[in-house]
């Protein structure tokens, strides 16, 4: 591979010094390359190199400081490898350990663990794990309201009254949550707040139109107002073009007059446009003669009724109170105001001793303790670096920020302190895309990144220490994504919804390059798809066309959700099925690097992108299952409902409190008790007024013919030793969860119930296991908390799921699986696919926090209602409708931007699908939106859209593809020049062309037209044969479906086991695994499974040293498919002796030279039940049993396969003999499925004993 070959402006990123610079990177630029280069070429710089740790090198994740440094580490060994002997080569790869190379949060630890003594802090703290501090936070929250309620304070007692439903104090703490929360994205909070609160103590000199609030209110205005401007010049240039319309064409000329007269009134101040909107009064229209154009006329009535229409909602929103009163409302909410943020500012205090006493630190505390560290307090009160701080800006030769788009002011502040950006030889080198600036929600602030875009100057001028490079050639993507990307963002994006102007500096230019392809029938790359589904001509409300109004409930699903979402998935699956299995279509391929050609494309080429996948996920996946899509939804949701934690969360809180019905009957029901319907009916009919726990123990304890006398009802014979069982049990549970901690606790139940090893073999088990190790993962988390006890730990993992959100199933998926993966866009950032499948763009923005009675905003502060306690109203304040606007914009802003992101992830393909509820009135309202001919879509418009299906709908009834729109439309737009080079293709769906023929109505008609009753007695007979008959096979009712490999082994060669079915059909019970023991660590069994985990995942490419290794291993831990204490118990030193092995490096070169190696491959087949019991009738000798089992690895070579199993067993004085004899039956049934399913020989077969390091080959 020859020397990377960078790009001019790449270069001049690489290598420009002396100045602090912003690298503006557009998606698929190839930053994080240049980033790695530029790294690189200063610490091997001959003239003036820089040691590694001196550089403070700032990420976004964990992930990417790992692989950050992983890659550096891999380009400092290439450099070694043609320069073996260069002595600072081989000192930077010692130093590269060292170097701070890491989060902001793990940056200020290490300045917080060196400095803890300015401070004041416990050497020994820790950080608190977060549903911890949640916990620790309510407590703090119910001692503080405890005692505000004995000092009956005046101003607390005002607080209440607004913020206090009368039932409860439950919504004031949560507004008083909320602002801290807030306030602590801000370097100083405490003075935020204060400044905040006193921004309501108004006086006479106050002037509405100079504040804050109103500056954002009469740009609104002013927005507004150009966008009717915009709509009324429409309308003369229809009247003027048009026969018979000059009496309108009069009218609409003094409505212009109207609106530019408020225009010239808004920019003079916000009382001269309250004079002039008071004034305001709209003529009736003119009459027109009888051979004016009607459509004409009627399209010109349309455009003057939205105009009055907007410009009474404007009246409405802003000028209904005088400026006097908007001033008076204002000033009687500083006192509220002023009480919440000191009960805000004693919940912060009070919450920092709580911690300070258990030596607890938060995440919040991590960047404020830091910032004490680092700054000091002039004698005028200015804010300097400390001496810690000057210390630090000695030591960082230069300070580089990656995802600079994603910073907040407290790590911007942070950034300030340790580096020279404001001094003499600034070192500050930033890189990112305002673009994909996606996580306002977590307090980011783009801002940052655009002053200093708009500040800096161009790299070529001189005589400026702040300089910016813009990088925006796409190596990604093909032409075809990259144009319809460029199409789409100039019409939409602008300054007023994006926060940017996308124009053709901000447009990508193609750096990719794709072969041609000259095969017949196979189709690379191509059209973008827009599917447009119809829901049915159902009509679009008020609320549907009111810019204002949103679904505000994200997880509320009604029916007609679930059918739209549903229909939305059946046809994605479509998709994928055409693309996968084409029949007599063309082939779809894509070119795989790997191989350097084209391939046929594979499901794990496919990613389906969603905004978000909570409600989504789940139906994509059921739909794909149906068309036999194999597929993995990466979700934030499912996993505190998968039915094996539901269980087990169940059982914990019986044992906490048996008094609890739900959860008793979810435990009863389940296999751990196995109660039947009828018998739970038993209990309930025993006694109606008890719980269920009284009544099991009453009738565990009653004789049986007693309880037939007193109830009068035929009980099961054994139902009363079901009860006994239970009651035992869960007395047993309750006296042993005293004494263990929760973690043993939970692995108890797991091994006394043999529950954890039931739900392998139901299916999906091997997720379902990895689903229940996560919750005692949890228990181990929850024992490092200051917290004890069974109840609190059921408090905590419901805190947990309420705070935290649904956590999604555990990940058992290795990146190369062959499946569609479902993900988040937010979680797809940074990465890359060739088909993207962006799906949901029917579903509106979530606008629900515009909704709460007080809003908060960085720079405008406090947006209350106004409350009047004693007449019960309230309505908003003009602060409130301030900060209103503004976050909707910069929602609107961050959806545009989370759009951008999802286009971008592209690579060969994009599919783009959505729904919405009328065809035609959507295509209606986009037409009309679009219908200047200016190149981008005024902001008016693009303000207005509830979907993103609104913003591409616009921007294609503009495109040479959007005839289809523009005709379903009926609306006239010829005066628009429709050229663009993009290629698309919309396909517009109704439900019928979707689910196809429907012949479910014709069977439920066929049903309804039997008669029951003239069957009755021709049925009785045959009803009486059937429930009187013996079923032959009664015995196979206890057989399993399905049996391990394991378990046959185990048959042939545990001299424990007795050779009968039983013994094999039983649950075994878990050993008692280490942490059970006195030092807390795992099993041999957990060892066991993390060693196949990790040579499951474990990259192929990167198993050349023990650093390769041990880095992965950070990775793998990272990526959360291993916890730490798994990754700990792995010893890489042994991996790299399984690949420098003779078999190992045959494994390597298939791999290398083919890529046919397949590892941890599930397999089911079917065997004679008499292979498990010579013993059974001869009736059974035709029943199979499903045997079930997981081939390690194997590997194809030219004359066969080659099956390695890879164990951890202890090799004793005996040898490897008995190991042999005691795998030899496994792995010659694992041949069987491997010859049944490749239908290819296996040539060899090898056991690998990595507790001595030998390969072991068997007959």
């Amino acid at each position: 591979m020859g020397e990377t070959k960078w790009t001019k402006e790449q270069e001049r990123a690489i290598t420009k010094r002396g100045s602090n610079l912003l690298v503006a990177a557009a998606a698929g630029s190839g930053k994080t390359a240049v980033l790695v280069e530029r790294i690189i070429r200063m610490i091997t710089d001959k003239e003036n190199p820089v040691d590694i740790d001196k550089l403070l090198v700032v990420t976004f994740t964990n992930a990417a400081a790992s692989e950050m440094r992983e890659r550096i580490g891999e380009a400092i060994s290439k450099k070694l490898d043609k320069e073996p002997d260069l002595k600072i080569l081989q000192r930077q790869l010692t130093l590269l350990n060292r170097a701070n190379i890491t989060t902001m949060h793990s940056f200020c630890l290490d300045i917080i663990k060196n400095n803890f003594h300015y401070i004041d802090l416990d050497p020994n703290f820790r950080i608190a794990d977060v549903t911890e501090a949640i916990l620790l936070k309510q407590e703090v929250m119910e001692d503080l309201f405890e005692d505000k309620y004995e000092k009956e304070d005046e101003d607390f007692t005002i607080l209440m009254e607004c913020y206090t439903t009368g039932k409860d104090d439950v919504y004031l703490k949560s507004i008083i949550d909320d602002l801290y929360d807030f306030s602590m994205s801000g370097p100083w909070p405490h003075t935020w707040l204060r400044e905040k609160a006193e921004d309501f103590n108004i006086d006479e000199s106050f002037d509405i139109g100079t504040s804050p609030w109103g500056k954002v209110i009469i740009n609104n205005i002013n927005l507004e107002l150009k966008g009717l401007k915009e709509k009324l010049i429409d309308a003369l240039n229809i009247c003027e073009t048009s026969i018979g319309l000059d009496p309108y064409k009069e009218t609409i000329l003094e409505d212009l007059d109207i609106i530019e007269t408020l225009i010239i009134a808004s920019k003079e101040g916000f009382e001269e446009i309250y004079k002039e909107i008071l004034n305001l009064k709209f003529k009736t229209i003119k009459r027109c003669s009888k051979e004016a154009d009607k459509e004409s006329q009627k399209v010109v009535k349309d455009l003057r009724d939205e105009v009055k229409k907007r410009t009474k909602k404007i009246t409405e929103d802003y000028f209904i109170d005088s400026p006097e009163d908007i001033k008076g409302s204002l000033k009687e909410m500083y006192v509220v105001m002023k009480s919440l943020v000191e009960v805000t500012i004693d919940f912060d205090n009070r919450y920092k001793e709580k911690k300070r006493e258990r030596g607890l630190l938060d995440f919040n505390d991590l960047e404020h303790f830091s910032l004490e560290i680092l700054t000091a307090v002039d004698e005028e009160g200015n804010v300097e670096p400390s001496s810690v701080a000057k210390e630090l800006k000695v030591k960082f030769s230069e300070v580089l920020v990656d995802e600079y788009q994603d910073s907040n002011s407290v790590q911007e502040t942070i950034i300030n302190m340790v580096s020279r950006k404001h001094d003499d030889n600034p070192n500050v080198f930033m890189v990112g895309d305002v673009k994909q600036s996606i996580y306002r929600f977590r307090q980011a602030k783009p801002e940052l990144f655009m002053d200093k875009y708009r500040s800096y100057s161009i790299e070529e001028d001189k005589g400026d220490d702040n300089k910016k490079i813009l990088l925006y050639k796409n190596f990604r993507s093909r032409l075809e994504v990259i144009n319809a990307v460029n199409y789409i963002f100039k019409k939409i994006m602008s300054k007023e919804v994006g926060e940017l102007d996308y124009d053709s500096k901000e447009a990508l230019n193609l750096g990719a390059t794709f072969e041609d392809i000259k095969e017949p029938y196979v189709m690379v790359g191509g059209d973008v798809e827009l599917n447009i589904i119809d829901r049915g001509g159902k009509e679009l409300t008020e609320s549907d066309e009111d810019e204002e109004s949103y679904n505000t409930n994200d997880d509320s699903l009604d029916e007609e959700e679930l059918d739209k979402i549903q229909l939305e998935a059946r046809l994605v699956s479509k998709k994928i099925k055409a693309l996968i299995n084409p029949g007599d279509g063309e082939v779809f391929k894509v070119y795989d690097k790997n191989i350097k050609g084209y391939r046929p494309i594979m499901c794990k080429d496919i990613v389906i992108l969603m905004r978000s996948t909570a409600n989504f996920a789940p139906t994509f996946v059921e739909e794909l299952g149906l068309e036999s899509i194999p597929v993995y939804a990466d979700s934030a949701a499912g996993y505190f409902q998968t039915v094996e934690v539901r269980t087990i969360m169940s059982l914990l809180q019986v044992i906490d409190n048996p008094l609890q019905d739900i959860p008793m009957i979810s435990v009863l029901r389940s296999p751990i008790f196995s109660f039947t319907p009828e018998e739970l009916i038993d209990l309930r009919i025993y006694n109606r007024e008890k719980y269920f726990y009284e009544s099991l123990k009453e009738i565990a304890n009653s004789e049986e013919e007693i309880l037939k006398e007193d109830n009068q009802y035929k009980y099961e014979e054994n139902l009363k030793s079901k009860c006994k069982y239970v009651i035992e049990s869960i007395e047993k549970w309750r006296e042993r969860s005293i004494h263990d901690s929760i973690d043993e606790f939970i692995w108890y139940l797991y091994s006394d119930t043999s529950y954890y090893g039931f739900v392998r073999a139901m299916p999906n088990g091997a997720q379902r296991q990895a689903n229940l190790k996560i919750l005692f993962q949890r228990a181990r988390q929850y024992e490092k908390t200051s917290y004890k006890g069974l109840f609190n730990f059921i408090n905590f993992i419901n805190k947990l799921r309420k705070t935290s959100g649904d956590m999604g199933s555990a990940k058992i998926l290795s990146e190369n699986e062959d499946v569609v993966r479902i993900m988040s866009i937010h979680k797809s950032k940074g990465l890359e696919f060739p088909v993207v499948i962006l799906a949901g763009c029917g579903k509106n923005f979530n606008m629900m926090d515009l909704n709460k009675p007080i809003l908060f905003h960085e720079e405008l502060g406090f947006g209350p209602d106004y409350i009047d306690v004693i007449k019960r109203i309230s309505y908003s304040t003009m602060a409130k409708q301030s900060i209103r606007r503004k976050i909707k914009l910069e929602t609107l802003s961050e959806e545009m931007r989370i759009l951008y992101v999802a286009f971008t992830r592209a690579k060969e393909k994009l599919i783009i699908t959505g729904s919405v509820p009328n065809i035609e009135k959507s295509a209606q309202k986009w037409c009309h939106s679009a219908m200047n001919s200016v190149e981008k879509i005024a902001p008016f418009e693009t303000i207005k859209a509830k979907t993103y299906l609104d913003w591409i709908g616009m921007a294609m009834v503009k495109h040479p593809s959007g005839n289809v729109l523009r005709e379903i439309a009926d609306i006239d737009m010829e005066d628009i020049d429709f050229k663009d080079e993009s290629m698309w293709n919309i396909q517009l769906w109704n439900k019928d062309i979707i689910l196809g023929d429907i012949e479910e109505i014709k069977v439920e008609e066929d049903i309804e037209d039997i008669d029951l009753k003239e069957n009755e007695n021709i049925y009785k007979e045959e009803i009486e044969r059937r429930l009187g008959y013996i079923y032959p096979y009664a015995y196979s009712s206890s057989m399993p479906a399905n049996i391990s490999v394991s378990d046959l082994k185990k048959q042939y060669y545990d001299e424990e086991i007795n050779n009968n079915v039983s013994s094999i059909y039983k649950t075994e019970t878990l050993k008692k695994p280490k942490f059970l023991q006195e030092d807390k660590g795992l099993s041999a069994s957990e060892k066991g499974t993390a060693m196949h985990s990790v040579m499951q995942h474990i990259d192929l490419d990167k198993t050349l040293n023990i650093q390769d290794i041990k880095t992965q291993l950070n990775y793998l831990a990272i990526k959360e498919f291993l916890t730490k204490e798994e990754i700990e118990s792995v010893k890489p030193h042994k991996i790299l002796k399984f690949f420098e092995s003779d078999l190992g490096k045959r494994l390597l070169k298939v791999y290398n030279d083919s890529g046919n190696v397949k590892r941890e491959m599930d397999f089911y087949m079917d065997i004679p039940s008499t292979i498990i019991n010579k013993d059974l009738p001869k009736l059974y000798e035709n029943e199979k049993i499903r045997l079930q089992g997981i081939i390690d690895c194997y590997f194809e070579e030219e004359d066969g396969l080659v099956l390695i199993d890879y164990k951890t067993d202890y090799v004793g004085e005996d040898g490897v003999e008995p190991i042999k004899d005691r795998y030899k039956i496994q792995l010659k049934y694992y041949e069987d499925a491997l010859v049944k399913i490749t239908g290819k020989k296996v040539k060899e077969k090898y056991l690998y004993l990595f507790y001595n390091e030998e390969v072991v080959k068997l007959d």
